[in-house]
């Protein structure tokens, strides 16, 4: 309420009274708007949330049953395709991980300005079928081609027995025939000269 100017007669005063119970009224009505605004603003934001946290737990649902699904039809072998994707997301996964792949890759041109992920990625997509097995095999043997700590596994070693395993080594000695024993071939002679002589005559 405004202060009383030095000389205010009654009538003045009952005014800046009225004056001031107005504006009291219109400032606590104005709040009671805003405050309204405010409880249907959270109201609506509240069945917002909920209708997109039901939405969202309605497609993760599908999600893991796509998810299930896969698993439940999973080959016993990869093809290309199906080997592609997993690559691709095994990639995705961390990129970081595969830094050395991707590198190696990279070493030939030094102006490429690709992150790891992209490099591995445009690498998966543009192999050949028949060379996508040996690529899951670098990106994931890699980092184990060095020598192992004694506490650590060799992934190396036993990748070799499983997908190189060491050839034995043929012996340089061939197959001798067997040698003709004398007293068959002098037999075999006799008969032979038995033959021609009862041809003969």
């Amino acid at each position: 309420m405004a202060p009383a100017p030095e000389a205010e007669t009654q009538e003045e005063a009952e005014e800046r009274q009225r004056n001031y119970e107005q504006q009291r009224k219109e400032y606590e009505q104005e709040q009671e708007r805003k405050a309204e605004e405010r409880k249907q603003q959270f109201e609506r934001e509240q069945k917002e949330h909920e209708a997109e946290r039901a939405r969202r737990e309605k497609v993760h649902k599908a999600r893991v049953s796509k998810f299930d699904r896969i698993l439940d039809k999973a080959p016993v072998m990869f093809s290309a395709a199906q080997l592609r994707v997993f690559l691709r997301a095994l990639v995705n996964i961390d990129p970081y991980t595969f830094d050395d792949v991707a590198e190696q890759l990279a070493a030939n041109d030094e102006n490429n300005q690709q992150t790891s992920e992209e490099i591995l990625l445009s690498t998966i997509d543009g192999l050949p079928d028949d060379k996508l097995t040996g690529f899951a095999l670098r990106l994931v043997f890699t980092g184990h081609t060095p020598i192992p700590r004694e506490s650590e596994i060799d992934f190396l070693t036993e990748a070799e027995a499983a997908f190189a395993p060491p050839q034995p080594k043929k012996t340089a000695s061939k197959t001798a025939k067997a040698p003709t024993p004398i007293k068959a071939t002098q037999k075999n002679a006799a008969k032979k000269k038995t033959a021609k002589k009862q041809v003969a005559a």
